[in-house]
């Protein structure tokens, strides 16, 4: 039970969806050039040119999506970095791993843009403030 409660803090403490996103992008990116279908004796590979920017382009939104796990103060250059990344895989990489990799990666890097941190509430009173409108013009509240 307490890894549960662990994990669910260090989720809310981060842009996770938007980590997950983008990593998946980035695998299903740099999946097709790489892999080769076998149908019985029919071997389908993707080989082409592309294969060297769908690297490129698959590892660095892999690190940009590790990086909103890890990182969250550099959550705006990634996710800048992951939807311009996102955007250039469907000209560079295979229509963007058939649109569903440049999806994932637009998705992701919005959820890192939009996410904010969220502020530690204090679990302490605060006394309500004195109300000073009624005390004489030099008045210093101390013993005469």
């Amino acid at each position: 039970m307490a890894a549960k409660t662990n994990f669910r803090q260090w989720r809310r403490s981060r842009p996770f969806w938007a980590g997950l996103c983008t990593l998946a992008s980035g695998l299903l990116i740099l999946f097709p050039p790489y892999a080769s279908l076998k149908f019985g004796d029919i071997v389908v590979s993707l080989n082409t040119l592309t294969g060297v920017s769908a690297m490129v382009i698959g590892v660095l939104l892999v690190c940009c999506g590790l990086s909103f796990w890890t990182r969250q103060e550099f959550r705006i250059p990634a996710g800048i970095v992951a939807l311009l990344l996102s955007v250039a895989a469907i000209v560079t990489a295979n229509l963007g791993s058939f649109l569903i990799g440049t999806l994932l990666g637009v998705v992701g890097a919005a959820l890192g843009l939009a996410w904010t941190p969220k502020a530690r509430q204090r679990k302490e009173v605060r006394e309500p403030a004195q109300d000073t409108s009624a005390r004489p013009v030099g008045y210093a509240g101390g013993h005469a």
